[in-house]
């Protein structure tokens, strides 16, 4: 884990040193005579924003800086998380979102190229680098107290990257104001409102499964303020299907036979990656999103609205499915196929003993939480890389002859991982087509709501 931090670090010392483009950028930002990403100089406005104009340098065109100090505390953000809970709580995802959100914010009250969330205050020069590391510094401080020291010695890192100290000061007191614009608009949130819950065990209804013995995970989830979506049930599935028709008699058949421990139907390359996929989205995706970016020298200004992007839609498409899920409180597959004896449908057939390939969440199974968070940061990916992209990725719940696989386009990688939770044995067909669509819709409203090209620079959202 250091090891791949310390080479992040070490190739932005490497660029840094070995050019002039940073110091060109600097230079500008501390003085508002040289020219920005879009090729102009600052001048004052009469709100007291900064306006870019068209400089008269030909034939200058100095390099974007890349989007490698974004990459970096996504992979430390990422690490506390999972360190800290695994991202069983949504803790971590929303503590990912917020400090995107706020790194965002830093960088576009710099150069105003996209629409800020939460921070409106003036634009104002700075060292982008630096506003961006103190912004995701004091996010993750705020909302990891025990790592400081973690923390403050990646910071460091990437101060001591800053050629002019007027430039780095005046960023590091931006980094502070959007971090703390961010972290104030998000008290109060509900993410952590414990809920409560009773079983019940009607025919259709959600029963605890083995191991849990009882436990259900974060009923209250679902009455989480989104960062985008207007309400958690905005985009909420149709039911699923009834219990006595034909849709959901083949829905159970499907998982009976090839979610099973022991299936006779699942191939070997099925059932390989239906633990493959079982790595959460916020680390996959993450990670694949990190590696993308940092392949392609993905500038500092896009690179800080994707991880935003991925990091809302993620947290509101599980703020969606909850709603779904504890909304419909729908059976899973090991309770349905054991009892399928009282569901009323005479076309499917009782297996009191069948267990999945994995023991099953302990939460309401409609819709497929898996398939809607793919979908939705998939989606993302597709809108800034391309549709038809091809691409190799990783997870860390991979099987060791299959560390990798790769796909022609997002949009596959999305449905493979909306059908492995079929093949574990977790979902019903029906719940991970739920799932697809709800984050295709999320990642949609997403992209089209928050982060737009800025067209009036300086102003917020």
């Amino acid at each position: 884990m250091m090891r791949r931090r310390e080479q992040l670090h070490a190739c932005s010392r490497t660029r840094v040193r070995s050019t002039t483009v940073v110091l060109i950028v600097a230079t500008w930002l501390a003085t508002g005579t040289g020219p920005s990403a879009e090729q102009g100089q600052r001048e004052s406005e009469p709100d007291g924003t900064a306006a870019v104009q068209t400089a008269d340098r030909p034939g200058f065109a100095p390099k974007p800086i890349d989007g490698r100090v974004i990459a970096a505390w996504n992979s430390l953000a990422h690490d506390i998380a999972f360190e800290q809970d695994q991202f069983l709580t949504f803790k971590g995802q929303r503590a990912l979102a917020m400090m995107h959100l706020a790194m965002h914010d830093a960088l576009n009250s710099i150069v105003p190229r996209y629409q800020r969330y939460a921070y409106a205050g003036h634009v104002t020069p700075g060292d982008p680098i630096v506003a961006a590391a103190q912004a995701a510094h004091d996010v993750l401080l705020s909302e990891y107290p025990d790592q400081g020291d973690r923390l403050g010695a990646e910071l460091t890192a990437w101060l001591s990257e800053s050629p002019q100290r007027a430039a780095r000061d005046r960023a590091i007191t931006l980094g502070h104001a959007a971090a703390g614009a961010i972290v104030a608009l998000r008290a109060g949130d509900g993410w952590d409102f414990p809920g409560s819950y009773i079983f019940r065990d009607g025919p259709g209804e959600y029963q605890t499964t083995p191991p849990w013995n009882g436990f259900v995970a974060q009923p209250g989830f679902r009455f989480a303020r989104p960062f985008v979506l207007e309400s958690p049930s905005q985009f909420r599935p149709e039911p699923p299907p009834l219990l006595a028709g034909p849709d959901y008699a083949r829905a159970l058949q499907e998982v009976q036979e090839f979610g099973r421990l022991e299936s006779a139907h699942r191939t070997a390359d099925q059932t390989a990656y239906a633990v493959w996929w079982m790595e959460f989205a916020e680390g996959s995706v993450n990670r694949l999103a990190r590696q993308l970016v940092t392949q392609r020298d993905t500038d500092l200004w896009t690179a800080a609205r994707l991880f935003s992007h991925i990091g809302v839609a993620l947290f509101d498409t599980y703020v969606a499915t909850w709603d779904s899920k504890y909304e419909y409180n729908h059976w899973r597959p090991f309770t349905a196929i054991r009892t399928a004896d009282t569901d009323g449908n005479q076309d499917t057939i009782a297996d009191a003993q069948w267990e999945p390939l994995r023991p099953t969440p302990p939460f309401p199974e409609y819709s497929s939480a898996h398939a809607a968070a793919c979908a939705a940061s998939f989606g993302v990916l597709a809108e800034a890389f391309g549709h038809d992209v091809s691409f190799t990725m990783a997870t860390t719940t991979a099987p060791p002859d299959m560390p990798t696989r790769h796909f022609e386009s997002f949009a596959a990688a999305a449905a493979e991982c909306a059908d492995s939770r079929v093949k574990l044995g977790w979902h019903f067909r029906y719940s991970t087509d739920a799932g697809l669509v709800l984050g295709q819709r999320i990642a949609r409203y997403v992209m089209k709501r928050a982060l737009q090209p800025s067209a009036n620079r300086g102003k917020d959202r």
